[in-house]
Parts: C-alpha cells; structure tokens; sequence
C-alpha cells in the first residue's frame, strides 16, 4: 500500500513555514534588530510574535529526523532535491534577468557558480545542511538504533550539553559555534527526533496539556529575556548583556530548542481524521511548503521582497500587525504556486517519459 502522509505533522510543516516567514519579514523587514533597541511598540511587538516563531527551524528539522530515523534511504530523494534546489536557482535568477530586477553584467563568476552548484556553496544554508544531514541519515540511524534508551539519553544530554547549553551560559561566542546553522547543530536535533520516535518522552505522553505549557514558557522567555538583556545592555553599554540578548534568536539556544520540542510534541499528541478534507488538504499544501521557503529565500529575492511588499518600521502596531497579516499569506501563496507548477510540469514530463 502506499503510504500516506500524517495530517498532523504537515500541519506542523505547514505552521512552522508561516513561522519561518514571519522570522525574515520582522528581521530582514528591518522591524527588529539586536533583537530590540528603539524599544518602540512596533519593535516589542514584533520581537514578541518572533519569539513564538524562532522554534520553526528546529522544528522543520525534528519533522524530517522524526521520520528519516526509521525510513529506508533512497538516493532519488537526494537527487530530487539537489534538482529542485537547482530548478528555484536558476529559473528565478533567469526571470529577475528578463525582468530587469537583475543585471546580470553585474555578476561575478563566484555569483554564477553559486546559481550552478546552490548546495555546495550554501546559496541557501539550510539546504547545505539538510542534504548534508539526509546523506549520513542512514549512518545516524543506525548508530541510534544501536543503542539503548538509557545509552542513547545519556549520548542526547551530552550533545545537548556541549552544542546547546554551554554557549547559552558562557558570556561569549564560541569559535565552533554556528549558531545552529549548521550540520552539527541538525545532527543534534535528528538524534533528539530519533529518540522521540523511538523510546517517547513519557510525561508529555501521559500529561498532554505539558508540551503546550513547554512551548509557551520557552517563547515568553526568549521574549523576556531579549528584551530585558538589550535593554540592560544598551543602558550600560555592556557588550556581554548584549551578547546574551543576541543568543536569544539562535537555533541552538536553549528556549529555543525548549520550544521546538514542545510545539513538537503538541502536534505528535494530535489526531485528525485522515480521510477528512483538513487532513487531505494538509497533505498536499505540506508537500509544497518547501518550495515557499526556496523562492521567497532565493538569494536574489531574499533582500528584496521587504522592499516589494513595503515592509516598514514606521507603522503603527496596529498598521505592522495588520500588514504582517496580509503579506503572510502573500509570500505562502505565491511559493505555493511556483512549486504547484514545478511539481505539475515534473509529473507531465514523467508521463510523457513512461508512455
């Protein structure tokens, strides 16, 4: 039989895509910085509703270990994405090209090789690390298989001690530290889905209600602890309240991490009637959703799409809220589409070829 798709976590594919949305329109719109520093009601707010969405990295990341820890490794998954990578790299450039968005006299080679080779080169650094992270799935796997639960927690709190914890309490940025943008850091959170799946955590299993207090306790910290940390920092002019202010937005941040495994497991606790229109919806917009974040983040569209979309500071936080609201499903729909179109001309090429 063929297997279908869960509805509950694509709905979480699908909220934590919104939520990644959200992150560059507040950041790279320029709403927030540092994460705070005019401490103005646009700036508070949004750096609240950023500290909800900073988990979505982390929580795409424990959808796909989750899943890839008992799956059988397929070398087509990794060339279908290497091709769909490739696809978002070059046609987009090609259209910003033929519409005057980009000069391309204004190219380098280097920027010419990065649109050849997108993964090798991080054009988008999140691909660079999932196929990395994909490709030694296996390797991973087996080696969590291996072990026993009482093995495999203590290898998962070491990990989490050294890529995780240490850089969260130390007054200073480490060398190795990426910030979780990194394969490390993905490694970490493959092993935390791995264990997940394999051996549960008993207590959000048994006390439903604990993933959804874990979450919301995780962001009102990051959100607390950002402004207060920037506030104090700016007041006394102290680069090291400052430096803590700034690791509240990095993946590899405790609350962070806190988070991702809450909203997680809120999800993991759900059910859904799967042969309901929801479920079903949810299977095909969540088989999309990739392709929302490889056309809004394309490197030539990345910078630009605040200044298309008129993302402003200087709203009120009523008018930020409001126009948030709307360029949201803006930005969704319009990568829906393209990788909508992307899919269908793949599947006619594919019948054409089996004919």
């Amino acid at each position: 039989m063929k297997h279908q798709r869960q509805s509950n976590y694509e709905w979480l594919r699908i909220l934590a895509m919104g939520m990644i949305i959200s992150l560059h329109y507040f950041f790279k719109g320029g709403i927030i910085s540092m994460p705070v520093e005019n401490f103005s009601g646009v700036s508070v707010t949004g750096w609240l509703i950023t500290s909800f969405c900073m988990c979505a990295v982390n929580t795409y990341i424990l959808i796909s270990g989750y899943f890839l820890v008992e799956a059988e490794f397929k070398p087509g998954r990794l060339l279908a994405l290497l091709v769909q990578v490739l696809e978002y790299s070059l046609i987009v450039l090609l259209v910003l090209i033929l519409t005057g968005t980009v000069n391309p006299s204004e190219m380098n080679l280097y920027s010419w090789l990065g649109y050849l080779f997108p993964v090798g080169t991080e054009e988008y650094w999140f691909v660079s690390s999932y196929f990395l992270m994909y490709l030694i799935a296996p390797v991973l796997a087996g080696g969590v298989k291996s072990l026993n639960r009482k093995t495999l927690r203590s290898v998962l709190w070491m990990l989490l001690a050294f890529e995780c914890v240490e850089k969260s309490i130390l007054p200073m940025l480490l060398p190795g530290d990426k910030y979780g943008y990194d394969l490390i850091w993905f490694m970490v959170l493959f092993v935390t889905a791995a264990y997940i799946r394999l051996y549960g955590i008993d207590l959000f299993t048994k006390h439903r209600w604990l993933p959804a207090c874990l979450f919301t306790g995780s962001s009102l910290l990051i959100f607390g602890m950002g402004l207060l940390f920037s506030y104090a920092g700016l007041t006394v002019g102290s680069g090291v309240l400052l430096h803590y202010a700034d690791i509240t937005s990095h993946y590899n941040f405790i609350p962070v991490y806190t988070a991702s495994v809450g909203l997680f497991y809120i999800f993991r606790n759900a059910s859904f009637d799967e042969e309901g229109i929801p479920a079903r919806a949810a299977r095909v917009i969540g088989h999309l959703t990739f392709g929302v974040y490889l056309l809004h983040e394309h490197p030539e569209v990345r910078n630009r799409w605040p200044d298309w979309l008129n993302v402003r500071s200087d709203r009120t936080v009523a008018g930020m809220i409001l126009h948030w609201i709307v360029c949201l499903p803006a930005i969704y729909a319009a990568g829906l589409l393209a990788e909508y179109v992307r899919d269908y001309v793949h599947r006619m090429i594919k019948k054409v070829i089996e004919k």
